[in-house]
């Protein structure tokens, strides 16, 4: 039986529960992160770019069960909670679609913490608009240790940069990109828009 493990929160910090739900950003957020990761994981590292967005937070307490956990109440939301665990720890089942995810913004500074990272459960981790060259840095210490992941990572980066075709929305690396995680950092993809910016 494998030990519980509990959120990174050196490397990140929890979403505001408090964050209106905007259904259609939440949809595809989603379906982004679930690309490469169900059934099987073939895509362990994916990286994307958002314009500003104020129900970001939101969208990622709908990922990582915040909202649905306080609907339940103390009681169901505690079984719930244990039968994560449970399932985590005992059976040898991998995480499933509709599992909860890890979700968080990275607490920028050194990136000891990065290069330790292990993903416990699917990850999502968001970046607020920094210098690219942080960014590149952080996404250079996740891609070093892609092949250790057992579980998917997705990273959004907050940027009012232009990133793809037009100058809002959110940009996928695209999937010879995410190739490149394990054959270089120049076989870069082109970008695609992957939903609009509010």
């Amino acid at each position: 039986m494998r030990k519980p493990r509990r959120f990174d929160d050196a490397l990140m910090e929890p979403p505001d529960a408090l964050g209106a739900v905007d259904e259609a950003l939440l949809a595809s957020l989603r379906t982004w992160c679930e690309e490469g990761a169900f059934p099987v994981l073939t895509e362990p590292l994916r990286v994307a770019s958002i314009a500003p967005h104020a129900g970001l937070d939101g969208a990622a307490c709908g990922l990582d069960g915040s909202h649905e956990l306080a609907r339940m109440g103390r009681s169901r939301g505690l079984l719930w909670r244990v039968r994560i665990l449970w399932r985590e720890c005992v059976t040898q089942s991998g995480t499933q679609r509709g599992d909860p995810w890890d979700c968080g913004w990275w607490r920028e500074g050194p990136l000891d913490a990065a290069e330790a990272f292990r993903p416990r459960r699917p990850t999502l981790l968001m970046v607020r608009e920094t210098d690219p060259a942080v960014v590149a840095a952080l996404l250079a210490a996740l891609r070093a240790n892609t092949p250790a992941f057992g579980r998917p990572v997705r990273v959004v980066a907050v940027s009012t940069a232009e990133a793809g075709p037009s100058r809002s929305g959110v940009y996928d690396e695209g999937r010879s990109a995410i190739s490149a995680d394990s054959h270089g950092p120049d076989d870069r993809g082109s970008t695609q828009p992957l939903w609009p910016a509010r």
